[in-house]
């Protein structure tokens, strides 16, 4: 009887910080990050008249053909003709690095989607060979997502922050 009676005291006090811990988890959850798959594409070289940012990388987000195609051109130095992505379930992500005669190796580390933030992390190797291109080349990273609604994008290279670009209805990049 008295064990009895310290039990329901005791539950009586913990059963709120037991709620509050069941509700503060789930809510957690919600919040939580959403890793993306990817799929790389290969075959597209940078437009000249795309506008990109001197000096530092750019990234470009696309949900629909025209833009992606104003952007990106098939390249035709290459004897592979290009994957088109399917932009009726898909997005397009293009990256732009300066141009240079010693292009380094791009590769996407991850990609993730939390509190409506595509946030696209990618590695940046240097070229560490002695030798350099005759021609200067734009290294690009171009890889398509599930389609996903967000209002800001960001650019991750190497761990450090490098650009960060809101949506809007009438722009795609």
């Amino acid at each position: 009887m008295f064990f009895s009676s310290i039990y329901q005291r005791v539950s009586r006090l913990y059963r709120p910080a037991c709620l509050l811990f069941l509700f503060s988890s789930i809510s957690l959850l919600a919040l939580a990050q959403t890793n993306l798959s990817f799929h790389l594409l290969s075959g597209y070289l940078l437009s000249p008249d795309a506008k990109i940012n001197k000096g530092k990388a750019t990234l470009f987000v696309f949900q629909e053909a025209d833009t992606f195609a104003d952007t990106f051109k098939p390249a035709t130095t290459t004897s592979k003709r290009p994957e088109l992505p399917n932009f009726k379930r898909d997005m397009v992500i293009g990256i732009a690095t300066p141009a240079t005669s010693k292009p380094p190796r791009l590769s996407v580390s991850r990609v993730f989607v939390q509190d409506s933030t595509l946030t696209v992390r990618y590695i940046r190797l240097a070229d560490t060979t002695k030798q350099t291109q005759t021609s200067v080349v734009q290294p690009t990273l171009v890889f398509s997502i599930p389609k996903q609604s967000v209002l800001r994008a960001r650019l991750i290279e190497n761990g450090k922050l490098i650009q960060t670009i809101k949506q809007t209805e009438s722009a795609t990049n």
